[in-house]
């Protein structure tokens, strides 16, 4: 099934009005935007490869069917009575949105244990004081091989180019970028997309190379966009870098389509899984 007839379908509710707008308004029940962003601010030719996530190196991916993203804290006491919007798939793989209050430095439960999460936001009015972290187990301040996520002091919202398509969805991926954030005085980075089938292996899906001589930016704008089926596990990397303490940063764009708009036939050729 092409994108035309997906942007057929949206034009008969949308008038005059480009059928983006509709869209991004909140307008269309079955339909909706995912706007994902992240940078890894520091990677090293001794650490490479690494995603682009603000904690840095490969993102750890917990195993299908657990929910193992049950904790919340912040490395500052004065982080106490905030609230932080927590976003992510639960064990089923159903988007769930909760708000958690922060203790300071005492570990916070989830209220929804989670198998992924890809993105948390302050939602109070002041700055936080410290880093944010969710992860798995019930400690303190966990190591990065047990963080899933973390609020970097002075961001107020996570910055992480990976995501996971909602059960019952199916993404389209209209368009990414990559570029250089914290450049050095020369040097170069080699970045891809990777994407991952539920069960499967990450394959990758483009490679690119950036300069800081010259364009430091690569915009991807599709022709068709990508099809990606629920489940699916999508970021960005950092492959290699030829410069210390290089920053990368990387966005994405996916319309989600509720699968109730589209056949069975092309849901199974896709791969939907049930």
């Amino acid at each position: 099934m092409p994108s035309r007839y997906i942007e057929d379908q949206l034009s008969m509710f949308v008038g005059v009005k480009p059928w983006e707008l509709i869209l991004s308004m909140g307008q269309m029940a079955d339909y909706s935007v995912v706007d994902k962003f992240g940078e890894n601010p520091d990677v090293d030719t001794g650490s490479d490869p690494e995603d682009i996530w603000e904690a840095g190196g490969m993102y750890n991916y917990d195993a299908d069917g657990t929910a193992p993203i049950v904790s919340l804290i912040s490395d500052n006491s004065a982080d106490t009575a905030f609230d932080v919007i927590v976003e992510g798939l639960d064990v089923d793989g159903n988007n769930v949105s909760q708000t958690i209050t922060l203790n300071g430095t005492n570990r916070v439960a989830l209220t929804t244990p989670l198998w992924r999460v890809f993105r948390m936001t302050n939602d109070n009015s002041t700055n936080l004081s410290g880093t944010v972290y969710c992860y798995i187990g019930t400690g303190g301040v966990p190591a990065i091989g047990n963080t899933r996520a973390i609020i970097n002091n002075g961001n107020n919202q996570t910055l992480m180019a990976l995501y996971t398509i909602p059960k019952g969805k199916v993404g389209f991926l209209y368009r990414g970028e990559l570029g250089v954030s914290r450049s050095q005085a020369t040097g170069t980075a080699r970045c891809a997309y990777y994407s991952r089938r539920y069960g499967k292996a990450f394959t990758i899906k483009k490679r690119v190379d950036l300069t800081n001589q010259g364009s430091s930016i690569y915009q991807d704008s599709r022709s068709f966009p990508d099809v990606i089926p629920a489940l699916t596990d999508i970021k960005l990397t950092v492959e290699e870098v030829t410069a210390n303490n290089t920053g990368i940063f990387g966005t994405f764009d996916i319309m989600l389509a509720d699968e109730n708009q589209l056949s069975e036939a092309f849901l199974n050729a896709i791969g939907q899984p049930t």
